[in-house]
């Protein structure tokens, strides 16, 4: 059936409307010294802390920046990549 074949292969809608890069694969990553992650909605208030020794995962990039999602569940922007370790 055509129909199913073009809704299976449907992109879903970005969230918080900035467009993900096409090609973004998701990836654990560790950062190498304690970095803050700030809320979505631009906040300047960190929400959370990224420390060292501790993997995250990266669920999309915005320019420089990355949404990483901590492990309890919660997601924000890391605006400082420098030295990040790919898992």
């Amino acid at each position: 059936d055509p129909a199913q074949a073009q809704q299976a292969q449907a992109p879903q809608p970005a969230q918080g409307g900035a467009a993900p890069a096409g090609d973004f694969t998701p990836f654990w990553f560790a950062v190498p010294v304690a970095r803050p992650l700030y809320g979505e909605d631009g906040s300047p208030n960190p929400i959370a802390e990224l420390a060292p020794g501790t993997w995250y995962l990266a669920v999309e990039q915005r320019g420089q920046s990355l949404i990483a999602q901590t492990q309890d569940g919660r997601r924000g922007v890391l605006q400082d990549t420098t030295g990040i370790q790919r898992g």
